[in-house]
């Protein structure tokens, strides 16, 4: 018939596979393709997290040995009298010294002191005016830590976390040695510079090193728990015991050689191993890890055996590049966080460091103030963790933000006291007002300390962990060292800053009010909420990823 048209057979039966393939399309449920795992996913609470926590605990302990080692070691004694004149205990410092000075120029008299800790000052005979030497030595120390955060920076993120703590860690032992054996203040500084420089190397690695081997869930709670605080409660014990500035820099020796022996058990961090292509390196070491655990699941190997290989094609198709503080500078992405982090870790600095070279000046003994801080601090902490842990709700940006606002609210209530002159009229709201930020923040207990020193050990961990959680593997120890830097940038001058109160005793709270009103604003605006997220390991992803793309 005319119209009709022979129909090929391949072509019917290709138009039936066509048909059948639409149905079973429509009827059956689609399969999503199999996610590629990520580094965190194998990453487990396990034998070998305990280890590298004892090692941390050991560097938490030797950093703030050498951070805080002034506190004690710089110790300003009591003067009682010269020779046989002993002076009105009325007296207060500056009419102490002005006493010796006439009586020693007169007759040349010793000085009999009185002290909780045998300083340097007492030794050298460092007293009065003098003992502006002794802080110049201080300020001194902390410029060398920043060296030290900006050359291990860069250092840790070429050569490695283990290898830079290990030349860190050594070094520090050796100069804080010597340091033990000083004649003078001449040879004390030198000795006392380069472990400062060497602490900050420490301090630039200790957290990344931690962040990349411990899983994602307990990043906050270990950080929580093996972190300064338990060793604020150690640390006095052992100034204690020692009693002198040569016996307990030579403990401090000893503790730098216990992270240096348990180090050595340790292995390179993967991520780092992953992000340089050494590919092979890093299945060695997650294979001794996954033995140190006792972890014989085949299943498990198989799927770390598919990440590495996923994780070698990434490398192989990135253009690899050796990055420095100009990639972070080039990037707008990476510059925003990072001015972000750095001006709030610096304010945290300037409030932290504001009374801790002066705590001679407190009222009670040397060794309880700090211990009882400690305590105070770090049960905060462990609870703070907790709550990380159980409370999804609870990120980082709301434990920065309610850390801070707290120590605002105090600042402010503190300086409106001192402005109108109402410190002794309002003398017991001032002791309240300072308990419930110590309880909010982990300040000091004592009225003076808290016109000095407002600590928050909880914005420090915030600011860290954000760090560590938003700068991919090839810059993270960059822009981790960045806040280092700028985390000493605010040690050394935060003594300076209460000198405005030769203005106004009010005017330093006023200057730490901006200071926090400021952070509080960039912190909460430029900063995303990292709490949970993987790390990544390249530069590209995280920033993409940060823009939504």
């Amino acid at each position: 018939m005319e119209g009709d048209t022979p129909v090929n057979e391949d072509e019917q039966s290709n138009q039936e596979e066509e048909e059948k393939v639409l149905v079973e399309t429509l009827l059956l449920p689609t399969v999503p393709p199999k996610k590629a795992k990520n580094l965190d996913d194998f990453i487990k609470f396990g034998r070998y997290t305990v280890l590298v926590l004892f090692l941390v605990e050991f560097v938490c302990l030797s950093t703030l040995s050498t951070m805080i080692y002034m506190v004690y070691a710089g110790h300003n004694p009591t003067i009682l009298g010269c020779g046989e004149t002993i002076f009105n205990s009325s007296m207060d410092h500056t009419e102490r010294c002005r006493a010796y000075h006439e009586l020693h120029q007169n007759n040349s008299c010793k000085a009999e002191l009185s002290f909780q800790f045998q300083s340097i000052q007492v030794e050298f005979d460092l007293l009065c005016e003098d003992a502006v030497y002794v802080k110049s030595s201080t300020t001194m120390q902390m410029t060398g830590v920043f060296l030290g955060a900006l050359v291990f920076g860069q250092f840790s993120d070429t050569f490695g976390r283990r290898f830079c703590l290990m030349i860190a860690l050594s070094c520090s032992a050796v100069f804080t040695g010597l340091s033990a054996t000083s004649t003078d203040l001449f040879q004390f500084n030198i000795w006392r510079i380069a472990t400062g420089f060497f602490a900050g190397g420490i301090t630039a690695v200790q957290g990344v090193y931690l962040v990349e081997n411990i899983p994602v869930k307990h990043r906050m709670l270990v950080n929580t728990i093996v972190t300064w605080s338990p060793n604020f409660i150690i640390y006095p014990i052992i100034a204690y015991l020692t009693h002198e500035w040569r016996r307990l820099a030579a403990v401090s020796a000893c503790v730098n050689l216990l992270g240096v022996i348990t180090l050595l058990f340790c292995f390179e961090s993967p991520r780092f191993l992953i992000h340089k292509g050494k590919i092979d390196e890093a299945r060695r070491v997650l294979t001794r890890i996954r033995s140190f655990n006792r972890d014989s699941c085949e299943n498990r190997g198989q799927e770390i055996e598919e990440m590495l290989i996923c994780e070698q094609q990434t490398y192989n198709n990135a253009k690899q590049k050796h990055h420095t503080f100009l990639t972070i500078l080039k990037n707008p992405e990476l510059l925003r966080w990072t001015f972000v982090l750095c001006f709030g870790i610096m304010t945290t600095s300037l409030i932290n460091y504001g009374i801790l070279f002066n705590m001679d000046s407190i009222i009670g003994s040397l060794y309880l103030n700090n211990i009882f801080f400690g305590i105070i601090r770090w049960g905060l902490n462990i609870f703070v963790g907790i709550a990380d842990y159980k409370i999804k709700s609870a990120g980082r940006k709301v434990l920065n933000t309610a850390s801070e606002s707290a120590n605002l609210l105090c600042l402010i209530f503190i300086f409106v006291v001192y402005y109108f002159g109402l410190e002794y009229s309002f003398a017991n709201s001032l002791r309240i007002v300072t308990i419930l930020v110590t309880a909010a923040c982990g300040q000091e207990y004592l009225i003076r300390i808290a016109r000095s020193y407002s600590e928050y050990l909880q914005v420090y961990i915030a600011k860290y962990i954000t760090a560590t959680e938003l700068y991919p593997t090839s810059v993270r120890n960059l822009g981790c060292s960045a806040q280092a830097m700028f985390s000493r940038i605010g040690t050394i001058f935060s003594t300076q800053i209460f000198l405005l109160s030769e203005y106004h005793e009010s005017y330093p709270y006023l200057a730490l009010c901006a200071f926090l009103f400021v952070d509080i604003l960039m912190f909460q605006l430029l900063i995303p909420e990292t709490k949970g997220r993987k790390l990544e390991n390249h530069i590209q992803k995280r920033v993409k990823k940060s823009s939504g793309i």
